[in-house]
């Protein structure tokens, strides 16, 4: 088999996993959880601590420990983009020009710079995009 033959099947099988029932579910699941998470976010009815402990119940949610931060991230979105810009921050992105940079430096980690609409929940807590509860982050109080 030649490496186009490889190639045309490896993403035959991301296309099938991508469309599968499994991932269909998460992905519901995980934007359920996170507009669920930022509703009672913006009611008020969580603290930085109770949101970051609700965030990491949902196994849907991405984990990153990275020097001082811990941060969760509920977001069944495409083009999601962690990235290390350089050792001192983390680039968060929903890749339509929304994101946060988040300075992992000092202690605690905090937002640096937020980048399009990002909406603010609470001291800890962010909505990346238009006010809808999909791209929700969380850092450790």
């Amino acid at each position: 088999m030649d490496w186009k033959e490889q190639l045309n099947k490896a993403a035959a099988a991301l296309t099938h996993a991508a469309e599968s029932d499994t991932v269909k579910g998460i992905t519901t699941r995980a934007r359920e959880a996170a507009s669920g998470l930022a509703k009672r976010v913006r009611q008020g009815a969580l603290s930085a601590a109770d949101a970051y402990v609700e965030a990491n119940t949902d196994p849907a949610t991405l984990r990153i420990r990275y020097l001082n931060a811990d941060i969760s991230i509920l977001s069944p979105s495409d083009g999601l983009q962690v990235a290390r810009p350089n050792a001192g921050a983390l680039v968060i992105s929903d890749g339509a020009g929304n994101g946060l940079v988040v300075s992992v430096s000092g202690e605690p980690a905090r937002v640096a710079e937020t980048a399009g609409v990002v909406k603010i929940l609470n001291a800890t807590t962010y909505d990346l995009g238009p006010e809808d509860g999909v791209n929700v982050i969380v850092l450790k109080a």
